[in-house]
């Protein structure tokens, strides 16, 4: 996924239309060499066929446009992780947009050339043009999609909101250029960046992934709830679709059931802040 203008264009054009199909709102991205970061706020419970559409469309787009074949990404299951918070949200946040400048590649993060979506862009439509690649005459010329603000800054303008996530990210680029001085590190250049063979692949096997986790939260209450209600909507969840395979009636599932609600008539419970199985509300 070498930050190319081909690349570029394909992944905006891609999560755009995903992000309409799907009913989920970005509220940040970044899409790395090897990997990529979003952040977003799942609508109608959809962000498993969101994952789907976008990470095929961009296999089969890109993979046409290298001339290649095969598989494009590893066989495992993408990770996703619940924000509780809003400390955890600024931290992954910062996280996601910071990926090149951490592995310095840029200096500051607006100058990946990669596609990303950073606080800047929020509240502005981005209309994005067919690829010259793959997609043909039953996609649309055009995808239009705005990105958001996260959740839980209600109280605050757009441009407030703007503002104080600029103000965070330019303060931890700040604080990694200077450590990056201290210990002379050499910083990259987009003309290498953009220089390197899509084939090529290190000399030397990655270490191990770690296991992303489920819920993000450094207060340890908030964690433990959390935790608790995922048990006792899963519980909830088992038995309720037990006696419905048994075929008894008046079998009504937990607010929260995704799939099954979707490809079959069942009856689920009214939205509850309180219920089991809920992670956050904001």
């Amino acid at each position: 996924m070498r930050p190319d203008t081909p690349m570029k264009t394909i992944a905006e054009y891609v999560f755009g239309r995903s992000t309409q199909k799907n009913h989920v709102e970005i509220h940040a991205a970044m899409v790395m060499s090897n990997h990529l970061h979003i952040i977003l706020t799942d609508l109608k419970g959809r962000r498993s066929d969101f994952m789907r559409d976008a990470m095929s469309s961009i296999a089969r787009a890109r993979n046409k446009d290298l001339e290649r074949s095969d598989h494009f990404w590893d066989g495992r299951q993408y990770c996703d992780t619940i924000l509780l918070d809003r400390d955890a949200e600024e931290r992954k946040l910062l996280y996601t947009w910071l990926n090149p400048v951490v592995a310095d590649l840029v200096e500051r993060a607006d100058q990946w050339p990669g596609f990303k979506i950073m606080p800047r862009d929020w509240g502005k439509p981005m209309r994005v043009p067919k690829p010259d690649v793959f997609f043909g005459r039953r996609s649309p010329e055009y995808v239009e999609f705005i990105p958001q603000p996260p959740p839980g800054y209600s109280h605050m303008s757009l441009e407030e909101v703007k503002a104080h996530f600029e103000d965070l990210l330019k303060k931890a680029e700040d604080a990694l250029i200077a450590a990056r001085e201290r210990e002379k590190r050499p910083i990259g250049s987009v003309d290498a960046i953009l220089a390197i063979d899509p084939f090529s692949r290190p000399s030397t096997p990655s270490p191990a992934g770690k296991l992303s986790p489920r819920f993000a939260s450094k207060n340890p209450d908030t964690l433990i709830a959390a935790i608790a209600r995922e048990r006792a909507f899963r519980s909830e969840y088992a038995r309720q679709r037990e006696r419905w395979l048994k075929g008894q009636k008046r079998v009504v599932f937990p607010c929260g059931t995704v799939w099954l609600r979707y490809n079959a008539p069942i009856t689920c419970q009214d939205l509850d802040p309180t219920e089991a199985g809920l992670a956050c509300t904001m």
